[in-house]
């Protein structure tokens, strides 16, 4: 076979694959992007004690780890050591054929640190002493934030040997279901910075139990 062939039939196998694992992400509720993770810049003079306390989730991309979830809910704590306490918390619905089958709460505790102390809005959060995926990179960056009303996150990760990538990105407001008065600009920024603010969902934040 020529090299001419090859080559063709190389980028012939990786667009395949790459068609693959973008109709597999998203059967699995999973954004999964072609190209290099987007580059969305943090907050300025970040101060991570006004980011503190509890925040509702407004909209969300599609993840497996809140897979049927609604009422979401993150807290954020300052610990004994300084570094952040993380709670996220809210109920794991499953329904079939429209009908409720079982609603639960659902919690998981975790970590917050800052890898950068002169990046104070790119944080590494875990959720187990296991989780070392990406290292000590950061893995949660606070896009933008008025820290009384609203605050934008992402995540993303380049697959290792794959021109691809997978996202993650909320929209957070300190009241519960209320729409950032400048949602249009917070999706207008992210859009500019490359993001595909098409796969942002609601989360329903109605009729959850009081905490």
């Amino acid at each position: 076979m020529s090299s001419l062939k090859l080559t063709s039939a190389v980028s012939s196998a990786v667009l395949v694959l790459l068609s693959t694992l973008l109709s597999s992400a998203a059967a699995q509720g999973v954004v999964l992007r072609p190209g290099r993770c987007p580059a969305t810049g943090t907050q300025a003079a970040f101060d991570p004690s006004r980011y503190l306390g509890t925040w509702y989730e407004y909209e969300r991309f599609d993840n497996w780890f809140e897979a049927g979830m609604d009422c979401v809910r993150a807290e954020y704590g300052l610990n004994p050591d300084q570094t952040i306490s993380v709670l996220n918390a809210g109920t794991r619905t499953f329904k079939l054929f429209g009908r409720t089958i079982f609603s639960r709460p659902a919690s998981i505790n975790g970590d917050a640190t800052t890898p950068d102390p002169a990046s104070p809005a790119q944080l590494k959060v875990s959720f187990s002493q296991f989780d070392v995926i990406g290292g000590n990179e950061p893995n949660y960056y606070i896009v933008e934030t008025d820290y009384d009303n609203y605050a934008v996150v992402f995540s993303c990760f380049n697959l290792p040997g794959l021109p691809v990538n997978i996202q993650f990105a909320w929209i957070l407001t300190r009241d519960r279901g209320v729409a950032p008065a400048n949602l249009n600009a917070i999706k207008s920024n992210l859009q500019a910075a490359g993001v595909r603010t098409k796969y942002f969902k609601s989360v329903n934040q109605a009729d959850c139990p009081v905490v």
